[in-house]
């Protein structure tokens, strides 16, 4: 192989590799959780997944100070949030979408389980909660 091609070969290399880190370096310091609720639907997304819960599957819901969040077994430990499926002595398997450094907490329970998520603050949390609630109770 001569050196030309070999240097184009490692150029190339190089560059998908920059672009993967940094690609994953916005994936740890950018992610977020955003929540819809528009009535019927609850949709939670966040950088790695998209849970939709119909309010017709909703149980409870309730706001909790602290939690356990217990073991990951699939999903991702970000810098900001956890997001994904934990396992505890409380939830057992349930989905958690929340911002690491809240510690209030809105906890569904569903047809399927739980799922426990938080907003960037306090205060949009809380909001987040009071609709859900009023939405919730109007089933």
């Amino acid at each position: 192989m001569e050196k030309k091609e070999l240097f184009k070969k490692n150029k190339v290399s190089l560059i998908i590799t920059i672009v993967l880190v940094v690609a994953i370096a916005a994936l740890l310091i950018f992610s977020k959780v955003n929540v819809i609720t528009d009535g019927q639907t609850i949709t939670i997304k966040s950088a790695l997944e998209r849970v939709v819960i119909d309010y017709d599957n909703v149980m409870s819901v309730e706001k909790a100070d602290s939690i356990n969040v217990g073991s990951r077994v699939m999903g991702a430990d970000l810098i900001k949030i956890y997001s994904g499926t934990f396992k505890n002595d409380e939830y057992g398997r349930y989905k958690l979408y929340i911002y690491k450094d809240i510690k209030d907490y809105i906890v569904i329970q569903y047809e399927n389980g739980f799922v426990v998520i938080n907003q960037k603050t306090e205060e949009l949390t809380d909001q987040l909660y009071k609709t859900i609630l009023d939405e919730f109770a109007n089933r």
